[in-house]
């Protein structure tokens, strides 16, 4: 998804946000949020191999992904079905990181 959001914005625009036409600002704002999932995948990623730096990491990832969530439903603008799924997929990460952090 990241690098969809980076190197497709346009693309990635229409099919999560339903969005036609990308003014400047959006385009950034699309690529900056682009480069935040790729970081924390990677960071993730490489949490795997390096215990030391696994629960700040999986803390920011879980907080990441629960405030895409949460901002999904309260937001007032039109939620696309991509939107949605994106949402639900991250929700589902964060509970995840949250049960392994709290050691289930």
């Amino acid at each position: 998804m990241g690098l969809a959001a980076l190197l497709l914005p346009h693309l990635f625009s229409r099919l999560g946000f339903g969005v036609e036409t990308l003014n400047d600002w959006f385009r950034f704002f699309v690529q900056h949020w682009g480069v935040l999932i790729c970081v924390v995948g990677v960071l993730i990623a490489y949490s795997a191999y390096s215990p030391a730096i696994r629960t700040p990491v999986l803390a920011a990832a879980a907080v990441e992904k629960l405030a895409i969530g949460i901002l999904t439903v309260v937001t007032p603008m039109k939620r696309p079905t991509m939107l949605i799924a994106m949402a639900v997929g991250d929700g589902i990460f964060a509970i995840f990181y949250i049960a392994y952090l709290a050691g289930l």
